[in-house]
């Protein structure tokens, strides 16, 4: 029994596509996905569609991430008051005019937690983030990981969320995470989409954790062609840097940004970032300069 577990497409359909056909040469007995189906990228409709395919062709255990819970809670519409703050909101409002109330509907559907039971194997208990909360992050010796695995019945866990791949033994329990399709956080090297293969054995579990190249400048070209730099200008700029291979983050851009316009303000709360202060924080970042600025 082989499953293909992929999480955090982040709507990133080119890097999807280099999956999809990995798995055609290699095929599995079924799909798991974690959740972050929506984001930086433009290929909401390619991933959504992919999901839709799976879904009649094969057995999937499919979960809702906290970006689906984005889109169904009304961040990603239309609100006037926050039209000054493009980077902070532009792609949220992006992936909400995307969707369609087949994809709306779908995605409120899914559960945020579930168990995968097949005969003869040992059962899997499945998260975005952690079985308690899609935005709680599951990390190796992290303090709360008693707590959280505490109410965890099953050996095993997948987890998505924090874009990095991981494994990890605690507390009598084996956690996988398969990094992230659409944008994944590397230590070194150049950027590349991650899943994993979970193969079953005699009623155990192996991972496979994979890791393709795919074309990062068509990526980013097409985010250009696109309008993505005029939707959501800083925002995008972060994730361009991220595909070339810098170790930034989206949140650590924010909360450097929000830090800025706090002590100039005395006070920041979220979407309320002026552009100003997404720029003085997107410099600050310590790389080379934007030469297509």
């Amino acid at each position: 029994m082989d499953i293909a577990v992929l999480s955090d497409i982040h709507g990133n359909g080119i890097a999807l596509q280099a999956c999809m056909e990995y798995l055609k040469k290699h095929p599995v007995d079924a799909y798991c996905f974690l959740g972050g189906y929506v984001g930086e990228f433009r290929g909401i409709r390619r991933v959504m569609d992919t999901l839709y395919e799976l879904q009649e062709n094969f057995p999937c255990y499919m979960l809702r991430g906290n970006k689906e819970g984005y889109m169904l809670s009304g961040m990603g519409e239309a609100h006037p008051e926050w039209d000054s703050y493009p980077s902070t909101v532009g792609m949220l409002r992006y992936g909400r005019a995307h969707l369609t109330r087949q994809d709306l509907s779908f995605m409120d559907s899914l559960p945020t937690t579930a168990c995968i039971h097949i005969d003869g194997m040992k059962d899997i208990r499945i998260c975005h983030g952690t079985q308690r909360a899609v935005n709680e992050k599951m990390r190796p010796q992290n303090r709360e990981n008693q707590e959280i695995l505490a109410g965890v019945e099953e050996e095993y866990m997948l987890c998505g969320h924090t874009h990095k791949v991981m494994s990890i033994q605690e507390y009598s329990k084996t956690i996988w995470n398969p990094g992230s399709v659409g944008l994944p956080i590397i230590e070194e090297g150049a950027m590349k989409a991650q899943f994993m293969v979970l193969h079953g054995d005699d009623g155990a579990w192996h991972p496979e954790f994979v890791e393709l190249d795919y074309d990062i400048e068509r990526t980013i070209q097409d985010m250009h062609e696109n309008g993505l730099r005029e939707v959501a200008p800083y925002w995008t700029r972060v994730t361009e840097r991220i595909l070339r291979g810098t170790r930034v983050t989206h949140g650590g851009v924010l909360g450097r940004a929000m830090e800025l316009c706090t002590q100039e303000t005395g006070g920041c709360n979220w979407p309320e970032v002026p552009e100003i202060y997404w720029k003085r924080a997107f410099e600050e970042t310590d790389v080379r300069s934007d030469k297509s600025t």
